[in-house]
């Protein structure tokens, strides 16, 4: 019955457009049609589809480096104080309230045009993400299994991959989730002024030659792009892999 509803949410969705479409006397306001058209020509073009994986490289390496970032801080605040303190007070507030657009602007005055500044605001932007949910997930550690367990050996790292990090999986998909998706709305900007290739830049470029069609179609894009991994993805992989560590009266609910 849901996936009937959202079918039906996008016809709806699809009509509405073209009515707007077909109501507009400006030509600001192209068709559904009009704007796959103009995708399918652009990425059928040579090095078009050299843009979509380009985005699509730098979101999942920028999604890595804010995951162990991230996950390290949020896990060593269980066990170094001073770290708990600069992570609450001053990196985690600092990561969460300054906009990613200007992280996006220093990193170009710092790396220039080169792909990296997209790179690193996507970092920055994630890492906050693993932070918070790390710190949930350490408050709910069973403490009587961490102890049982380092009953048996001396090693905290030890412990800490085969105990701590494997009930933290649940938190740190829901970050990874998280993080991925706001990702893609990071890297426009990020692409925008950081980057002379990728899907932001060619909506910047269309954008700036007035080729409307052209932006409605990235923009799609970027909706099927979220639309995949949100419902295909990440659905199965917490289907497949992710549930099967929650809590039993998690599953229950």
């Amino acid at each position: 019955m849901r996936k009937i509803w959202a079918l039906l949410a996008i016809v709806a969705f699809i009509l509405i457009w073209w009515w707007l479409s077909a109501s507009a006397v400006s030509s600001f306001l192209p068709n559904p049609l009009q704007s796959v058209q103009a995708l399918f020509r652009r990425l059928s073009a040579p090095r078009g589809m050299s843009h979509v994986w380009l985005s699509l490289y730098r979101v999942c390496v920028g999604t890595f480096l804010g995951a162990v970032i991230g996950t390290v801080l949020g896990i060593a605040t269980r066990y170094v104080k001073a770290i708990e303190v600069v992570v609450r007070s001053v990196i985690y507030p600092l990561l969460q309230s300054v906009p990613t657009i200007c992280w996006a602007m220093v990193f170009i005055i710092w790396f220039g045009l080169n792909g990296v500044a997209p790179i690193l605001s996507v970092m920055v932007a994630a890492a906050p993400f693993f932070i918070i949910n790390t710190w949930e997930g350490m408050k709910e550690l069973d403490a009587n299994l961490i102890e049982m367990a380092s009953s048996f050996t001396r090693s905290r790292f030890r412990v800490l991959g085969k105990v701590v990090l494997p009930m933290l999986y649940p938190y740190l998909f829901a970050a990874t989730k998280s993080g991925f998706m706001i990702a893609w709305k990071i890297i426009i900007p990020a692409e925008i002024f950081g980057s002379t290739a990728g899907m932001g830049y060619r909506v910047h470029y269309a954008f700036s030659n007035h080729m409307i069609e052209d932006v409605f179609g990235w923009t799609l894009a970027f909706a099927a792009i979220l639309i995949f991994f949100d419902y295909g993805v990440f659905n199965l992989i917490d289907r497949k892999f992710v549930r099967k560590w929650k809590p039993q009266e998690s599953k229950q609910s």
